[in-house]
């Protein structure tokens, strides 16, 4: 298999205010990075083998479903998706005609309390049938954006003139966290000072883990991000439903770019915190923020 991986573009949408358009990566969103890399993980470990009996599981319906389900066709896995009523429909079903098996949990699994507890109803039932990927604790999460998308954010802003001694400020959802631990961590090996500021959808309080109700699919997902606890953020920034449909239509309007509801949030973010008469933006030097992917993969 090629290693080849075409880099996406760090777009400069406002001076010194950077995003990272990961809905143009082949495989549609950030996360197609961190399904080759699971799924590379686990055939370097030896665990399953192109061409063998075990399948692959993994809880999500989004764009992590969508990645995992491109990788496993390609290389001859048999994939099995446990999701909810909770994703999007289109997502789902793009996922479905890739070749994924997509299970809703409330289907299937009336029983199981949410889809963490459905995978392992699944492992107990048919011991040796399958390799849970389980992106919320395999540490190749983050290192698929700590080697990939932050070794590529690095790159851009170094080659646009980025010194050492630049303020990056890093603006992210966290759903396992991976995505803000993993490019923090490559930005910190040449940037002196890098700041991390979580984007808190509706009705969440990430400081204290606190999770509601909200429509950000990714965000805030009803846990603990484990690979960025909320304790390590330099601080959030709260965004509304209005914001993120105001972020929306400006994207749209100005640079021509669709994309979904937590790309928008993102983009909402960075306008509160990072535009000229925001607090504290002339403090803040560079920010950094991820447009993840499509906008018509929403319903």
């Amino acid at each position: 298999m090629s290693d080849t991986v075409l880099p996406t573009p760090l777009l400069e949408a406002l001076p010194d205010v950077f995003l990272k358009c990961e809905f143009l990566h082949p495989g549609r969103s950030h996360k197609a990075r961190v399904a080759r890399a699971l799924i590379d993980d686990a055939e370097r470990r030896g665990i399953i083998s192109p061409g063998g009996s075990t399948e692959l599981i993994e809880r999500t319906g989004g764009n992590l479903g969508i990645g995992l389900a491109i990788e496993a066709r390609i290389r001859g896995y048999e994939l099995v998706l446990i999701t909810d009523p909770g994703y999007s429909k289109i997502k789902k079903e793009l996922a479905a005609r890739l070749g994924a098996k997509v299970i809703d949990r409330d289907i299937s699994y009336p029983d199981c309390e949410d889809n963490e507890a459905a995978v392992q109803q699944a492992l107990r039932s048919e011991p040796g049938r399958f390799h849970y990927l389980n992106q919320f604790g395999n540490p190749a999460n983050p290192a698929a954006h700590e080697q990939g998308t932050g070794a590529e954010i690095l790159a851009q802003l170094i080659g646009r003139g980025y010194g050492r001694d630049t303020k990056v400020c890093l603006i992210s959802g966290l759903g396992t966290g991976a995505t803000a631990r993993g490019v923090s961590s490559t930005l910190r090996h040449w940037f002196r000072q890098v700041t991390v500021i979580g984007v808190e959808p509706p009705n969440c309080d990430l400081k204290n883990d606190l999770y509601g109700s909200h429509g950000l699919q990714g965000f805030s997902v009803g846990q603990p991000a484990p690979f960025f606890p909320s304790g390590e953020l330099d601080g959030t920034v709260p965004v509304t439903d209005e914001e993120v449909s105001a972020a929306q239509l400006r994207l749209f309007e100005e640079y021509r770019i669709f994309v979904g509801p937590s790309s928008c949030a993102n983009f909402a973010a960075v306008l509160k915190v990072c535009t000229p008469g925001a607090d504290s933006a002339s403090s803040r030097g560079v920010c950094v923020s991820f447009l993840y992917d499509r906008g018509e993969d929403y319903e």
